[in-house]
């Protein structure tokens, strides 16, 4: 979490699943009328669901006996996630549709590392106009296809998105010394596996997690709650890529929102699931 920065947590009045967030990220569809054509008429929106708005105190509640516990009262943190997934945020698929642009950002991370696996890294960068990389560090690669997979914005979603990216690239130093063509399957899959974890962590940090940015000035203290807050979704995220059986070899990437939002669903249920 050295990317995310402080707030004053979730208004419980935010619906659970605000009506601005959808499915569409903004790119043009097949058989979507053109710029100048008629425009067909449109549904109005449905009304986001009311929302208790003391929904957030219990998970904040336990998540800051967690923080005063310095990271022994684990319970806390379980009880805080498990009730966060399943009565602040509604379940398992609001939890994913609430995501928002990050769902799209790590669709379209998924789908590049599908065609860098099943197409090969020089038909990739004709197709997504990389330019030359063949032979370029792992990590310069990714640098170059980060304003791809999460555009900068101002939305907190896409804030999210972008600071989950930077801070994955962060915790793989050693792909500075690895060619893009020499990044394995499962390499490229547990960089996935980093990325959603830090979209679910930042997500959690920002709605619930106010309390861990008011920390006595003890370094080691926050890098200790912060490992352990780390390890315990990304345990979530590798256990929904085991469940699911996730091999980046057999992606179809007409099918890879579906795939990753499934990934995300999954690992939420795990969490929802382990509140003791």
């Amino acid at each position: 979490m050295g990317t995310s920065s402080s707030n004053r947590g979730q208004n419980g009045n935010t619906p659970l699943v605000p009506s601005w967030l959808g499915d569409n990220d903004g790119d043009q569809q097949p058989g979507q009328p053109q710029p100048g054509q008629p425009q067909p008429a449109q549904p109005q929106p449905a009304q986001p669901q009311p929302a208790d708005p003391k929904r957030f105190s219990v998970p904040r509640s336990n998540f800051t006996r967690y923080v005063n516990s310095g990271g022994s009262k684990g319970g806390s943190l379980h009880r805080a996630t498990s009730n966060y997934v399943r009565h602040s945020l509604g379940g398992s698929q609001n939890a994913t549709t609430r995501l928002g642009s990050a769902r799209n950002s790590t669709a379209r991370l998924v789908s590049i590392f599908s065609s860098f696996v099943n197409r090969g890294v020089a038909e990739t960068s004709r197709d997504y106009k990389l330019g030359d990389i063949i032979g370029k560090s792992a990590s310069d690669v990714l640098l170059r296809i980060m304003d791809f997979v999460c555009p900068d914005g101002g939305s907190t979603d896409e804030g999210i998105a972008r600071n989950s990216y930077i801070e994955a690239l962060s915790t793989l130093p050693d792909w500075e010394d690895k060619t893009i063509e020499s990044l394995t399957p499962p390499e490229f899959l547990a960089f996935t596996e980093i990325y959603m974890a830090n979209v679910i962590e930042e997500r959690l940090v920002n709605d619930i997690g106010n309390k861990l940015f008011a920390l006595p000035k003890d370094v080691a203290q926050v890098e200790s709650l912060q490992g352990q807050l780390k390890d315990y979704i990304k345990g979530a995220v590798s256990d929904a890529l085991s469940k699911l059986n996730i091999d980046i070899r057999s992606i179809d990437t007409s099918q890879t929102k579906a795939i990753v939002d499934s990934i995300y669903r999954t690992a939420y249920d795990i969490l929802s699931g382990l509140e003791e």
